[in-house]
């Protein structure tokens, strides 16, 4: 690493950009969408990027699941209900994440965001309430579903955290904080494998990744406090928040451009 003094100053924006994300992950999701443009714009190619902010993710995830599930807050049954389809559904995304390149990536990155920002908009009974009670076994539509989501966060990540609350409540009808600990659980499964293919083909820069993985401990430890202390009502409130402030971004990026 150069320590010169613009190079700290550099090292210690990425640490705290790698809390920021983080944090803004534990309690909702859509974090990246902060973090992979700042990263693009200091120079990295879209796909490194995309690998280097994946090792603050799972710290930063594992850190506030960790917390959570300490306090008995990660329902342990639908989190080994749902583990299967989320693996192979890895498996599958990395297999396409390795091949793709910065040009298709960001194309890819431009449409999810919009979708993304939809569907975190979206009423969560606008396809029928969501059950009393968590199902007993795992079942077609949410091994299926499940299986997509992993394929889906394995080769673009963004916004996946919207898209797993979505569907975790829609799944099991579980509190935002117990979603949030089988969210940030199961994020981890798919990232692990995708950011093991991404490693293996050079597309990590590392001492930025450990930079920020420092941080993003930090900002996942303090979401996860944050969530225990203001409850679910703040949960619901930060995700309306995060929604709105993805909406905003994104028309503000295509007025400049």
């Amino acid at each position: 690493m150069n320590f010169e003094p613009t190079a700290l100053a550099l090292y210690a924006a990425y640490f705290v950009l790698g809390a920021v994300v983080s944090l803004i992950n534990s309690i909702a999701g859509g974090g990246s969408t902060l973090s992979l443009p700042i990263m693009i714009f200091l120079g990295m190619p879209a796909t490194v990027a995309n690998g280097t902010n994946r090792i603050g993710l799972i710290i930063g995830n594992f850190s506030s699941a960790f917390n959570l599930a300490r306090h008995g807050y990660l329902n342990k049954r639908i989190f080994l209900q749902l583990l299967t389809p989320t693996i192979l559904g890895a498996l599958l995304g990395a297999c396409f994440l390795v091949h793709i390149g910065d040009k298709l990536f960001q194309a890819i990155l431009a449409v999810v965001i919009c979708l993304v920002v939809v569907m975190s908009n979206l009423n969560k009974n606008v396809l029928g309430k969501p059950p009393a009670n968590p199902p007993e076994k795992l079942t077609l539509k949410g091994a299926l579903g499940f299986f997509v989501i992993a394929v889906y966060g394995c080769i673009v990540q963004v916004g996946v955290g919207f898209v797993q609350i979505f569907g975790l409540t829609r799944y099991t009808g579980l509190a935002p904080i117990q979603i949030n600990a089988l969210k940030n659980s199961l994020t981890n499964v798919f990232l692990v494998v995708s950011t093991i293919a991404l490693g293996v083909t050079g597309k990590i820069n590392w001492p930025i990744a450990i930079i920020m993985a420092g941080g993003a401990w930090v900002g996942g430890y303090f979401g996860s406090f944050l969530q225990r202390k203001k409850g679910n009502k703040f949960i619901q409130r930060f995700i309306s928040v995060c929604s709105i402030g993805m909406a905003i971004a994104l028309v503000v990026d295509l007025i400049v451009k």
